[in-house]
């Protein structure tokens, strides 16, 4: 196991990841508009912990390494990963940032029901399923290292964001592996049931959580208005066929279509989802720039272009989509004479053999 002192700790964090998506996003989202839904100020999200509320030992060092393998994912190439992208693509300022998916709100909003496994899920297994779609590659085994770092990165920024910005990383419970994989939405949790002691409810709002809901435009979402929105407003990043950009041979912006990016899966490529995302979060310090049209019209561009293929086919697309992908998912579909998903690229390509 990894030992560092609470003081490296800290410098490290300078360290992680040089010239890879992390700093690039890390530093953009220092300029980023604040993101603000009708009646929302900055002061009504929750605030995650600052780095000098790092807890020491053990834990920390867990912490550390959940927020290397979190901006970095690809650090954990190529047993889980098999494709170019990061967590932190879909989960800015490393999982801070509220309305961005933000890791702090994911970790209490665990154990849940999924309609995608039709089963109660805990914290692991969301992230397992992230490895498996998102990232295009393998899912790490229940109580693998990887995941408990994540989870405790997790846990770490939830601290605060139901019981106050003041806690103190000295007295921090620190729950075992097995219980910190579950995740916080539980009454017997550690700082739930003082949060739950203090009068909250059991369903605390989170304010900021997950992608707010885009409403749906007046115009039905059209592929050749949303390239149009696409070469204007994000191909200067992106590039112009989604390709992404690449220094040091690491993706600094990532591919949104192609054999290097998410498959069809995942949840991006529902055109719902990504227009949330897109709406309330790009073009990058952004936020809101674009119309709802714009966003769902671009995302519909987006998600008619060919991906990875969805990992749970049997070799037949019509029956995946109609298993799995609901009237969002354009997978399975004729787009611009042929059917989405019969030439997908390959799953997982840089599994080790």
């Amino acid at each position: 196991m990894l030992k560092l002192s609470y003081s490296s700790l800290l410098v490290s964090l300078a360290l992680i990841s040089a010239g890879s998506v992390s700093a690039t996003e890390a530093d953009a989202n220092k300029l980023a508009v604040q993101d603000q839904l009708p009646n929302q100020t900055a002061e009504t999200y929750p605030r995650p912990p600052g780095w000098d509320k790092l807890p020491e030992g053990e834990f920390g060092e867990k912490v550390l390494r959940g927020y290397k393998n979190f901006v970095d994912t690809q650090s954990l190439s190529p047993q889980y990963t098999g494709n170019g992208l990061n967590c932190v693509n879909c989960h800015t300022d490393a999982g801070r940032k509220e309305n961005s998916a933000p890791l702090w709100a994911a970790y209490m909003s665990y154990p849940v029901f999924r309609a995608k496994n039709n089963r109660i899920n805990s914290f692991e297994e969301r992230m397992q399923g992230c490895f498996m779609f998102s990232m295009n590659g393998a899912s790490p085994d229940y109580g693998s290292d990887a995941l408990i770092d994540l989870s405790a990165y997790a846990y770490w920024l939830a601290q605060g964001t139901l019981t106050g910005e003041d806690f103190d990383p000295k007295d921090m419970a620190v729950p075992s592996d097995a219980e910190l994989l579950k995740g916080g939405k539980r009454e017997d949790f550690p700082f739930m049931k003082a949060y739950l002691d203090k009068g909250g409810s059991k369903e605390p709002a989170l304010v900021g959580r997950a992608y707010p809901t885009t409403p749906e435009p007046e115009q039905a979402p059209d592929i050749a208005r949303g390239k149009a929105v696409f070469e204007q407003e994000c191909s200067v990043c992106h590039g112009e066929n989604g390709e992404g950009q690449q220094v040091n041979n690491r993706y600094v912006f990532p591919p949104l279509w192609g054999p290097d990016t998410y498959n069809w899966g995942a949840g991006m490529q529902r055109v719902n989802t990504a227009a949330d995302f897109i709406k309330h979060n790009m073009p990058l310090g952004q936020p809101n720039k674009l119309t709802d049209q714009q966003a769902w019209d671009v995302a519909m561009y987006l998600d008619t272009r060919d991906r990875p293929q969805d990992p749970r086919t049997k070799g037949d697309v019509a029956e995946t989509r109609k298993e799995f992908h609901g009237k969002t998912s354009y997978y399975g579909t004729e787009v611009e004479g042929k059917i989405l998903g019969s030439e997908s690229f390959p799953n997982h390509p840089n599994k080790p053999q």
